[in-house]
């Protein structure tokens, strides 16, 4: 049983580390590297004239990141009376450490479980910030300007792909032990299909594929993989579990 892992680094080598730890062999296949977006010299603006009640949405650690990253340039602070909402519990953590504000995360890491949260109770009127990459949250923030809420989408970041430079490497992986792949957000999927492709290994589509959510499981449907796990987060630790329980279990979700 060997796994490719496709997320971006630092969380891509993390990751193969961490299943080693539990002699699960592993291939990394970061296909994506980041950069400030372009919404980041004008965003410490935005943010301090929000009025007070309303929500600020981070996407990932990434966002958070970059974002923090241009109020510190400026010497300014988080605001301190918005709502904070992110993604899933890392993002929360990292969030809470740079901002000293309480953030709320759901249970589920995706739109939907996001939107269950109590910020989002009452919108109508309200400021939403949702910091992202160059797109992202589409859904989130058309079911909230449908509730009345004024959505502000802010690029924190670039994603820059590097595709054919791995198409050599993904031809020369073993076929006859590679039997799981991870994927952790649906344009990573798109890429790595494209990579398939490209490459000519058409047979990585037989693998079983995790995912983080059922969007992007239904993706991966369209996209011809058939057999799909959906693990609810990007966490390392919740992936790591998950193919441990299928090693356990000979790959069955039985």
């Amino acid at each position: 049983m060997t796994i490719v892992v496709v997320r971006p680094e630092p969380d891509c080598s993390q990751l193969v580390d961490q299943l080693a730890q539990h002699k699960l062999a592993a291939l990394p296949c970061p296909l994506v590297s980041f950069a400030p977006g372009r919404d980041l010299p004008s965003l410490p603006a935005l943010l301090s004239s929000l009025p007070a009640g309303s929500v600020l949405v981070a996407v990932s650690p990434r966002a958070v990141a970059f974002t923090h990253q241009a109020l510190q340039q400026q010497g300014l602070a988080w605001p301190r009376h918005c709502h904070y909402v992110a993604v899933g519990q890392r993002t929360a953590n990292e969030w809470q450490q740079v901002a000293n504000q309480p953030v709320q995360y759901p249970a589920r890491e995706d739109s939907e479980g996001m939107l269950s949260l109590a910020p989002f109770n009452v919108i109508k009127g309200k400021q939403v910030v949702i910091l992202r990459g160059e797109s992202g949250r589409d859904m989130m923030g058309q079911t909230l300007q449908s509730q009345g809420g004024q959505v502000h989408y802010c690029e924190a970041y670039l994603r820059q792909w590097a595709i054919e430079p791995l198409v050599s490497q993904v031809v020369s992986w073993p076929q006859d032990t590679i039997t799981t792949v991870v994927v952790t957000s649906g344009q990573q999927l798109a890429h790595f299909d494209q990579l398939i492709t490209l490459s000519g290994q058409h047979w990585l589509r037989q693998c079983r594929i995790l995912v983080p959510s059922k969007r992007i499981q239904d993706q991966a449907t369209a996209l011809g993989f058939d057999t799909i796990t959906t693990v609810d987060s990007v966490a390392n630790d919740a992936l790591v579990n998950t193919l441990l329980r299928l090693r356990k279990t000979g790959l069955s979700d039985d």
